[in-house]
């Protein structure tokens, strides 16, 4: 997969009033499907997010990749290396993380 940069300036919401959830800057440095879980690996912007709630960001992610039918979990991967978190340290990403019901 190739590397792309999200910029929630050029495709936030529509709508004013909204923010996008995912850190401005933050990089898809690749993602892969085993078994039912993505593998989704992210630049380091992700975790120095400060303007939204941590557990909305990653909520915001697996709500949205757990809506392919092949798809259960999502493992986060910062720069390829697991067990990173925010760096308000309220969220780990040693776990997968499933849909929120």
């Amino acid at each position: 997969m190739d590397e792309f940069e999200y910029r929630g300036d050029k495709k936030g919401p529509k709508n004013e009033k909204l923010q996008s959830a995912i850190p401005n800057g933050t990089k898809v440095l690749g993602a892969e499907l085993k078994g039912d879980v993505v593998y989704l690996d992210l630049s380091n912007e992700f975790i120095e997010n400060n303007s939204v709630e941590e557990k909305t960001i990653i909520n915001a992610i697996v709500n949205t990749l757990t809506e392919l039918n092949e798809v259960n979990g999502v493992k986060i991967l910062i720069n390829g290396q697991e067990n990173k978190e925010f760096k308000g340290g309220k969220v780990n990403f040693k776990d997968t993380f499933t849909r929120n019901k």
